[in-house]
C-alpha cells in the first residue's frame, strides 16, 4: 500500500489554523489536511492538532461522520454521479475503501443488540505498528521509570502482574521512557504513546530550543521516524502510510484484559494510561481501562468504534478535575448520549464532590488522589458488593458519635463490635454498617441498583 494511493494528506510543510478544541488560548496548533491534486487545504476541521498529548485532536477526512460516510467517501460518491460513465479503473485511485479491508466481526455477546450499531457498512482503513516492534519494547523494566515507580509503591510481585496485564513496554526515546501500547480487542496493535515520569508520577517537562515548555511523550511511530531520519536511512513505507493517516488512542488502552474477565465485571473508564494502571491495583473490582484524552470519549462514528467491545457491560466513567467543571459536564453529557444508544453508563462525582479549587485548577485526576491523599476508601466510588451484586449509588457521609455504651468496652478482642443491617430493609433504604466503635465516622450508603 502506498502513501501515493491517499488523496488527501498531512503536507511536510504543514498548514497551519486555530485547533476547534484547544480554544484561544492555544493558536494555529492545526495541521490541515490538504488536497494532492490540486493543493488546496481541506476545510477546517480536518487536521491534527501538534498538542496531541493535551489535547488529541485528529479529524480524518477518511473517517466517517454521523451519515456513515467521511469526507472522502462524499467527494468519491459526488464524481461518481457527475461521471456515470467512467471505468472502474478509472473510479478505483478515488477510493480509500479498496485499501487495507478488514472484516467486522460481531461482537461475541448475547446483549449486543441492545446497543444501537453503526448506520454505516462501509469498511475503512485499519493502520497497525507490526508485532515486531511491539515485542522489542516489551521487558528492560530495569531502565523504565515507570516499573520502578510501580515497584516502589507495590513491590516487585504486584508490579509485574501490572506490567504484564497492560504489556507496557520500554521506549529508547528518553532513558527510563515506558510504551502504552494501544491494542484493540482483535490483538492488533494500534498505536504506542511514549511516556516519562519523573519521581512524583508526573511527565517530565523541559523547555525546547524555542523556550517553549514541553512534556516528554511521543509515539512510537514519531520515535521511530526520528531515530531513521538521525541515521540518514530511508523510511519504510508503511511508516509514511501510518504517519499520514493512523489516528491516535484509535481504542481504548488496557482491552486485553476483557479476554479473561468475567463477563458481569464492569468497566471503568478513564482518561489516562497511568491512571488506570494504579487504580487497577487499589479497585480490582471494576477492569480498569483509558481513552487516552478527554476529547477521545464521544459519540461520532470514531468514539462508537472504540466503546464497541465494552458495550455490554456496565461502565463508570471517572473523568479529570476541570477549573470550570467542564470536564466532569462534558461526560455527563456523553453518559447521557450513550445511554440513548443502549448502554448503561454512569458517571463518578467522587472527585467534583471532595475537591478544593486549588485541585480542580491542577486539573488531578483519580491517580493524583491515590498518590498524594489520603487513601480513597471503597465505599468513595459509586458502588457496594452485597449480596455477590454490585450495587451502585450515593455515598452520605454522618457526623461521628461521642458516646457509645459502656458494655462495648467489655467485649472480647475476638469479637470485635460489629454494626449489623437489618434483613428486613429495602434496598433503597439508608443502611449503617461499621467495623469498628462509632466513635469513628460511620459511612451511609443510599443503594439503588443500576438497572
Amino acid at each position: 500500500m502506498k502513501a501515493s494511493t491517499y488523496r488527501y494528506q498531512l503536507p511536510q510543510k504543514a498548514i497551519k489554523a486555530d485547533c476547534p478544541d484547544c480554544g484561544p488560548r492555544h493558536r494555529r496548533t492545526l495541521s490541515r489536511y490538504v488536497d494532492t491534486r490540486t493543493g488546496e487545504p481541506l476545510p477546517h476541521i480536518y487536521g491534527r492538532c501538534d498538542r496531541e498529548s493535551n489535547c488529541g485532536y485528529h479529524e480524518s477526512p477518511y473517517t466517517a461522520g454521523q451519515s456513515g460516510l467521511s469526507y472522502a467517501d462524499e467527494v468519491f460518491e459526488r464524481w461518481k454521479q457527475e461521471n456515470p460513465r467512467a471505468t472502474p479503473h478509472q473510479q478505483k485511485p478515488w477510493n480509500p475503501k479498496a485499501y487495507n479491508k478488514t472484516k467486522k466481526r460481531p461482537i461475541s455477546t448475547s446483549t449486543q443488540t441492545s446497543v444501537t450499531s453503526s448506520p454505516s457498512s462501509i469498511e475503512h482503513p485499519v493502520f497497525c505498528i507490526p508485532d515486531e516492534i511491539f515485542e522489542q519494547s516489551l521487558g528492560h523494566y530495569d531502565r523504565n521509570q515507570l516499573a520502578t515507580l510501580l515497584c516502589r509503591r507495590f513491590g516487585q510481585s504486584i508490579a509485574s502482574e501490572l506490567l504484564q496485564r497492560f504489556q507496557i513496554g520500554t521506549s529508547s526515546r528518553w532513558p527510563g521512557a515506558c510504551v502504552f501500547w494501544y491494542i484493540d480487542e482483535k490483538g492488533r496493535k494500534r498505536g504506542g504513546q511514549i511516556k516519562l515520569f519523573g519521581d512524583d508520577w508526573h511527565t517530565v517537562k523541559y523547555f525546547n530550543q524555542d523556550g517553549k515548555r514541553m512534556t516528554k511523550t511521543s509515539w512510537v511511530h514519531s520515535a521511530l521516524i526520528r531515530r531513521l531520519e538521525a541515521q540518514q536511512l530511508p523510511v519504510p513505507e508503511w511508516l509514511t502510510t501510518y504517519e499520514q493517516h493512523a489516528e491516535r488512542s484509535p481504542c481504548l488502552f488496557g482491552l486485553p484484559q476483557l479476554r479473561n474477565a468475567p463477563d458481569h465485571k464492569p468497566v471503568a473508564i478513564v482518561e489516562a494510561p497511568k491512571t488506570a494502571i494504579l487504580c487497577s491495583a487499589h479497585f480490582p473490582e471494576f477492569i480498569w481501562l483509558a481513552v487516552g484524552a478527554l476529547s477521545y470519549l464521544n459519540t461520532n462514528e470514531t468514539g462508537m468504534a472504540r466503546l464497541m467491545p465494552v458495550c455490554s457491560r456496565k461502565i463508570v466513567l471517572f473523568p479529570d478535575l476541570s477549573g470550570d467543571g467542564s470536564a466532569y459536564a462534558r461526560w455527563s453529557r456523553i453518559a447521557d448520549e450513550l445511554g440513548e444508544k443502549g448502554f448503561v453508563v454512569t458517571v463518578s462525582d467522587y472527585l467534583e464532590r471532595t475537591a478544593t479549587d486549588e485541585q480542580r485548577e491542577a486539573g488531578l485526576d483519580l491517580a493524583d488522589f491515590l498518590l498524594n491523599q489520603q487513601p480513597i476508601s471503597k465505599v468513595d466510588l459509586p458502588y457496594l458488593t452485597m449480596d455477590g451484586q454490585t450495587i451502585y449509588g450515593e455515598v452520605l457521609p454522618v457526623n461521628s458519635c461521642d458516646m457509645y455504651p459502656s458494655e462495648w468496652d467489655e467485649m472480647s478482642e475476638n469479637a470485635p463490635p460489629i454494626l449489623v443491617p437489618s434483613q428486613n430493609r429495602a434496598l433503597n433504604d439508608v443502611i449503617a454498617t461499621c467495623s469498628m466503635y462509632p466513635s469513628h465516622t460511620v459511612p451511609l450508603f443510599k443503594l439503588a441498583k443500576l438497572s
